[in-house]
């Protein structure tokens, strides 16, 4: 079957993009500066370095990793609709491993890598708070994506349609049914006013 991007709703959306955002600060932008890199501090005690979240995370970075390529398989198996148990087990993960990034970024922001050794100072960059924005983002979307799913309406957005529909329909139903009573009363009184001149002239 071949990719529909009809089929991607809010939720699969806002994950993808958290996941393509994550990707770029992991490896393009620096996550922390320090004071000196490994094996030049005691050469030059003012040299500094910047590295980014793969270089300076060294235990995390396959967890976040494996948040963003299941993250991107969500945007892809859904557009697909191969298997409908799939997606379901994608927005889980999903929202599980974004929510697991999330709650790993803050321990480092909280404890910088290296900052117990006391080797160097340690700060935090830009880098580090724009991919924690992006693991919210992948464990949001992940969240809207498998609320949908478990929706027997889908997207939420049909649910308020289909309820539209249904007031719609029922008022409808009401003002016809108010109709038919008015149109019976109406066609009673002539009905008996017929059964009586026709009795007059019986007689």
């Amino acid at each position: 079957m071949g990719f529909d991007a009809g089929r991607l709703r809010r939720g699969e959306l806002i994950a993808a993009g958290g996941g393509i955002v994550l990707l770029v600060a992991l490896f393009l932008l620096p996550w922390f500066e320090f004071g000196g890199a490994p094996g030049r501090l005691a050469a030059n005690p003012r040299a500094s370095a910047s590295l980014d979240g793969w270089r300076s995370l060294t235990d995390i970075r396959w967890i976040l990793l494996i948040a963003i390529v299941v993250s991107l398989a969500l945007v892809l198996f859904t557009a697909t609709r191969r298997s409908p148990a799939i997606p379901v087990t994608l927005s889980m993960l999903t929202c599980m491993l974004g929510g697991l990034s999330s709650l790993l970024v803050i321990y480092r922001l909280i404890d910088h890598p290296g900052a117990a050794s006391g080797a160097a100072p340690t700060v935090a960059r830009p880098g580090i708070y724009l991919g924690l924005i992006a693991a919210v983002a992948i464990a949001y979307g992940g969240y809207l994506s498998m609320r949908a799913e478990s929706s027997p309406f889908g997207d939420p957005a049909s649910v308020e349609t289909v309820r539209t529909a249904w007031t719609g329909a029922g008022s409808m139903a009401r003002t016809g049914a108010g109709s038919a009573s008015r149109a019976e009363a109406d066609s009673a009184p002539r009905t008996e006013s017929s059964s009586a001149g026709r009795t007059g002239r019986d007689v």
